[in-house]
């Protein structure tokens, strides 16, 4: 497949903080409303992105019709504000060398430059060169993010895509935190370690347990997305979100990986937590 190289601020979604981003705005959401949203299909013969996206899109999008197309559909109709689009792509930082996976989620626009078409709510994934396999299993809170963020700015004037910086939100300590082993520092690998500095209810469980309570939608479960640059890069930018099966954002922080720092959850962010 075609990439796409968009030139933005990486947080939960496209953040509103350089010119070249282009947020959209109340008027973009009505129009999404009444737009098909189009699925660019990954030409990979080699991924189950497509397979899974489409599963979980049949489950949880009810928000408009929606179709699969190819990179050169998408070429064509991109103009057109008739029509939403779901494309992987390939996002960088502005004045950081990283390239991470997005689901770039946009609203079609009359400007050509794929950097001014209007973001309604796009999903990070991973870094740039990170196997599938370690956001595959999340696509359906990745699917009910971009629905539920669509739904919610389109009622609110002038939100500010920022608030999904350094989010702290108390109601995370009410639901049971389900963690991976190996996206923990080893000083927290373990339940009792774990309960040193969080309090709260918490388990260590693994991809597929993750993915079911997704399917299932329990109301009880929130879950750490990490994107990190482990297997990638030996330095980087770790983003940690702790999010609801349903993709609402519950905590969000970030650090810099390096040769003393752990690409993973840290100490720090179960003592924020906490709070």
């Amino acid at each position: 497949m075609k990439r796409i190289i968009i030139t933005i601020i990486l947080a939960f979604i496209l953040i509103e903080a350089i010119s070249q981003v282009r947020p959209a705005r109340r008027r973009h959401y009505r129009a999404f409303e009444e737009s098909t949203t189009l699925i660019v299909i990954d030409a990979n013969p080699f991924t189950d992105f497509n397979d899974r996206l489409k599963e979980e899109l049949d489950r949880f999008w009810t928000i408009t019709p929606y179709e699969f197309i190819t990179f050169d559909e998408f070429q064509r109709k991109r103009t057109s504000d008739k029509y939403s689009f779901m494309v992987l792509a390939e996002i960088k930082q502005r004045n950081v060398p990283h390239v991470y996976k997005f689901i770039n989620f946009v609203l079609g626009d009359p400007d050509r430059d794929f950097n001014r078409m209007p973001d309604l709510g796009s999903a990070p994934l991973a870094f740039k060169d990170a196997d599938e396999e370690t956001y595959l299993y999340k696509m359906g809170t990745f699917v009910q993010f971009m629905q539920n963020y669509a739904e919610e700015a389109g009622r609110q004037q002038h939100m500010r895509l920022t608030r999904f910086l350094n989010v702290r939100d108390s109601r995370v300590q009410e639901m049971e935190l389900w963690l991976l082993e190996k996206e923990l520092a080893p000083q927290i690998n373990t339940v009792e370690k774990i309960q040193e500095y969080y309090p709260y209810p918490v388990k260590i469980v693994t991809k597929e347990d993750i993915r079911q309570a997704i399917t299932e939608k329990r109301k009880d479960v929130a879950f750490l997305h990490k994107i990190g640059p482990k297997g990638t890069l030996r330095v980087g930018k770790c983003w940690k979100f702790i999010v609801t099966t349903d993709g609402k954002v519950l905590y969000s922080n970030d650090h810099d990986v390096d040769a003393t720092t752990y690409d993973a959850l840290l100490i720090e962010d179960l003592e924020r937590m906490a709070r």
